[in-house]
């Protein structure tokens, strides 16, 4: 039996304090110890991504707080390893106390205190650790430390943060002019915080990575949280074993609706994920243009064609197929929304829907159908569709905010998509992915995101489960496709070819 796996929380700043005390308490440790844990987790990274970090030099800045704790700590580690290290020392009036024990097991010799308006010098060659502040930080950095930042952020080298970078406030948005460090990649304990997830922060947050030190998991479990991040761990303990004895029958049988003249493609791209993300049966309704086309090129793809050569005018009956995707490529021709109003007053409640493209420009005209949807319909929505849909928002918290009560009150799965894709749950939950790259900003990609959803709620997967893992395994075939052709030559042809990749790598990660 395949043990069940718990969801990564992203927990605020004020719950991780909590975390770190009840973990404290728990494992009969001191604060001082758990920060020793977390900066060998940190130099352990750090030496992994170098391969040996003793033919590099480091400039490890460190501020007053626990933050500035781990850098002195790591800086030790490093120099233990035959790195070259120079700390720098934010002067202040006062230092945390575990700050303070690890000042002492630096050598003072490599110990610089400097003033924050009067930033260091430091070598071109080294590499910059950012230590100054973490998610403890409450408030923006003020103008007194702009000459520091920026001094940082126009070092040539690799620029690493600890935890979160200097200045990024963990839980909320800041401001488009906040001072903040670039960093090439980020090292963030526990889990990612929820400001390096939000597209309105992607100026200050690129790579980065989770590293585990060992919180004590009854205390993450106390802590009531809306917002997860999706693992590998958890998706492959949720990827279903397939049984021997199964045939075609037993996985389901999809039925994708859309296409238009010069659109056809698109279906093309959804239908042939749908068969490759385990499907056993997949039938496309298509305009009468596409049938020669698409029988020539998916053998194994049932293929019904409207009356009409060009675009959709009519619906076929539903009741055969176990999940229905619709909207792929469709246009929104006067036939095909007058069509689409009559598909959406024939759904039952036991309807497996998924919704994209244009048919949600045709539900943003007409919401008055969001009645006729079928409980856990999913919508998969990229930004201007999404704000059709909602309406304008300030910033993302609220759109965030937006999202989660059109969900509860629609009883709906919105998965919006982008960097992190967002899948939100009607009860507010929200998933934030952990797989893709920036090579899948890329025509047709969305396409085949809805055919990995359609395929697994065919095959019987709840409707949030079928939502978070094809979203995880649209970007892990991203990632796999990446490695072979790159982001620039990336195409959706090529998420298709690595979804066999994304459901392997899932698969080996478990014994049975």
């Amino acid at each position: 039996m395949y043990s069940k796996v718990v969801k990564m929380k992203i927990l605020n700043a004020i719950q991780l304090k909590e975390v770190d005390q009840l973990t404290i308490a728990a494992q009969h440790i001191s604060s001082l110890e758990l920060m020793e844990r977390a900066s060998f987790a940190l130099t352990q990274a750090i030496e992994r991504d170098l391969k040996d970090v003793s033919g590099y030099s480091f400039a490890v800045l460190c501020g007053s707080g626990n933050n500035g704790g781990d850098g002195l700590a790591v800086a030790r580690m490093l120099q233990d390893k035959g790195a070259a290290v120079q700390v720098y020392l934010l002067k202040a009036s006062r230092y945390s106390d575990d700050n303070l024990q690890n000042q002492k097991k630096v050598h003072p010799d490599f110990i610089k205190s400097f003033e924050a308006g009067q930033p260091p010098e430091i070598s071109k060659d080294a590499i910059i650790l950012d230590c100054l502040f973490g998610a403890g930080l409450s408030r923006p950095l003020d103008e007194s430390y702009r000459a520091l930042i920026e001094s940082i952020n126009n070092h040539p080298n690799y620029i690493l943060s600890a935890d979160l970078p200097s200045g990024l406030q963990a839980d909320v948005i800041n401001a488009a002019d906040a001072i903040v460090v670039k960093a090439t990649k980020i090292y963030t304990f526990h889990s990612p915080k929820l400001a390096m997830l939000l597209p309105q922060h992607q100026e200050w947050v690129d790579k980065y990575e989770v590293i585990d030190i060992g919180l004590d998991p009854q205390a993450i479990r106390q802590q009531h949280v809306d917002h997860y991040y999706v693992t590998e761990q958890w998706a492959s303990a949720k990827l279903k074993a397939r049984n021997r004895f199964a045939h075609k029958g037993s996985f389901g049988h999809a039925l994708l609706i859309g296409g238009s003249y010069g659109k056809i493609g698109a279906v093309r791209l959804s239908a042939t994920a749908a068969a490759r993300s385990g499907c056993g049966l997949v039938t496309v309704y298509i305009p009468g243009c596409g049938y020669t086309p698409f029988q020539a090129s998916v053998p194994e793809i049932m293929v019904l064609t409207d009356s009409n050569n060009n675009h959709i005018a009519n619906y076929p009956a539903i009741k055969p197929y176990t999940a229905i995707g619709v909207g792929i490529g469709m246009g929104q021709e006067g036939p095909t929304g007058t069509a689409f109003v009559k598909l959406m007053r024939s759904l039952t409640s036991d309807t497996r829907l998924v919704l994209d493209a244009d048919a949600l420009n045709l539900l943003a005209t007409r919401q008055d159908l969001m009645a006729n949807l079928p409980p856990n319909t999913i919508l998969t929505p990229h930004p201007k569709e999404l704000k059709r849909l909602i309406g304008e928002w300030t910033d993302d918290m609220e759109k965030i905010e937006k999202v989660q009560n059109f969900t509860s009150l629609h009883q709906v799965i919105i998965i919006v998509k982008g960097a992190n894709t967002m899948t939100v749950l009607p009860n507010g939950g929200l998933y934030f992915n952990s797989t893709g790259n920036a090579g899948m900003a890329t025509g047709g990609s969305g396409d085949v995101l809805t055919g990995i959803i359609t395929s697994l709620l065919a095959q019987g997967y709840a409707a949030e489960d079928a939502a978070i893992l094809a979203v995880f395994l649209h970007g892990a075939a991203g990632d796999a496709a990446r490695k072979e052709w790159g982001e620039e030559s990336l195409i959706a042809s090529d998420l298709i070819t690595s979804l066999g990749k994304a459901f392997q790598h899932l698969r080996s990660s478990r014994i049975f």
